[in-house]
């Protein structure tokens, strides 16, 4: 009696044990669900742009870029003539083209640099890309020319049948 009391209470708590480690496996799944929709939802649309800006590109590489963008238009202007710097203008009045020339240079790195932050997530997806062999891109051009030859003579024959409906009726 006392064994099979024994073997009652070992099933007993077999069976705890198991639904137990069923409802452990349970909610498991479920976090990782949760988890999984949480991921889909912060890489879709609208908030993921707005965490990547936020993480990755701060305010001051927008400034940068605009005061760059200022900087080139100036000298822009200088250059064409628009935007006159008087001679009397200590160290750049007498040669505005040179300064002209070196302000456009410092706002063309300035705008690179400002702007590699953007690009550089780019940069590794160019070495994904498999190029078309010569072989594959000669026969691709020849049926996309042929395919524009054939359109061309479609056009040209309807145009001339209706255009010859049209002299008839008129």
């Amino acid at each position: 009696m006392a064994e099979e009391k024994d073997l009652v209470e070992t099933k007993d708590e077999k069976e705890e044990q198991s639904s137990e480690q069923i409802r452990d496996e349970v909610e498991k799944k479920i976090r990782k669900e949760i988890e999984k929709k949480q991921e889909k939802q912060e890489t879709m649309g609208f908030y993921r742009i707005a965490e990547y800006l936020k993480t990755e590109h701060k305010w001051e590489n927008y400034l940068f870029v605009f005061v760059s963008l200022v900087v080139m238009v100036l000298g822009g202007m200088i250059l064409a003539g628009s935007l006159v710097v008087r001679d009397s203008f200590p160290l750049i009045g007498k040669h505005p083209v040179a300064f002209a020339w070196i302000l456009m240079g410092i706002a063309f790195i300035a705008l690179i640099y400002s702007l590699y932050p953007f690009f550089k997530p780019a940069f590794p997806e160019f070495k994904k890309i498999t190029w078309l062999t010569f072989a594959k891109f000669v026969g691709d051009s020849i049926r996309v020319f042929l395919f524009i030859a054939i359109f061309v003579l479609l056009f040209i024959l309807y145009d001339s049948l209706i255009t010859g409906l049209l002299r008839l009726i008129l």
